[in-house]
């Protein structure tokens, strides 16, 4: 199954009574997560040293103010797809049996992840997003001046990070964390354009809400797809 046709099912089942409940549900959560974020950095601004000079100290808490909002949307703009995904990932699951339930009756996964094993993959992946976007970060700002180099170091990073972990949250319902990763592993050109693809939707506004799912739902697609292609002809 090519990428494309899975995107185009992904998209078909929208409309599905889980898809509304874990989109719904996700939406929730992060927004709350998003403004525990603002009020921390509400919270850090009092908290910056004064000079005791109070023209100083004036200019300083108006700059301090006055950067606030942008770096708040800084924040957001970095941190959205990985509290996104690491909140909806907790509920990834209901998704993935949607489309199985549609789509593969006869292959559904037989296995539930433990909720442990759910939160180790959805905090993984916040934090590897995290983590890469923040090094990156020096060379984002200096590839702005290139017009597109951002954009392509942003789907590069984040599509090689989301392939391989929206992949293995699907493989391991049909396996162990080891197993997916095997089966992931032999799937490397596939799950990172299909990657590139779940990135390239959190950058277009009110779709980026629904990335995650539509992610999960698309990669669900692609591993069924690639588990027929590998099975024996009868």
């Amino acid at each position: 199954m090519s990428i494309l046709s899975a995107l185009r099912l992904a998209l078909a089942q929208l409309g599905d009574p889980a898809f509304r409940r874990v989109f719904l549900l996700g939406l929730v959560l992060s927004a709350l997560v998003f403004l525990l974020v603002f009020a921390l950095l509400l919270a850090l601004v009092p908290l910056i040293p004064e000079s005791g000079i109070g023209w100083l100290d004036t200019a300083i808490d108006w700059a301090a103010g006055l950067s606030l909002f942008p770096l708040f949307l800084l924040t957001l703009w970095l941190l959205f797809p990985a509290v996104m995904t690491g909140v909806m990932s907790l509920f990834l699951d209901r998704i993935v049996d949607a489309v199985e339930a549609a789509h593969y009756g006869d292959a559904r996964g037989g296995r539930h992840s433990p909720l442990y094993e759910a939160v180790w993959l959805a905090v993984r992946l916040s934090l590897l997003v995290i983590l890469f976007n923040l090094l990156a970060l020096p060379f984002y700002l200096v590839l702005l001046f290139t017009g597109f180099g951002t954009l392509v170091l942003y789907l590069g990073i984040n599509g090689y990070l989301m392939g391989r972990e929206y992949y293995e949250m699907v493989a391991v319902r049909h396996g162990g964390l080891r197993e997916a990763a095997r089966w992931r592993r032999g799937r490397k050109g596939d799950t990172l354009m299909a990657g590139i693809v779940i990135a390239a939707l959190f950058m277009v506004p009110l779709v980026n809400l629904a990335a995650p799912v539509i992610g999960a739902a698309m990669m669900t697609h692609l591993f069924h797809g690639a588990r027929r292609r590998a099975a024996p002809a009868p």
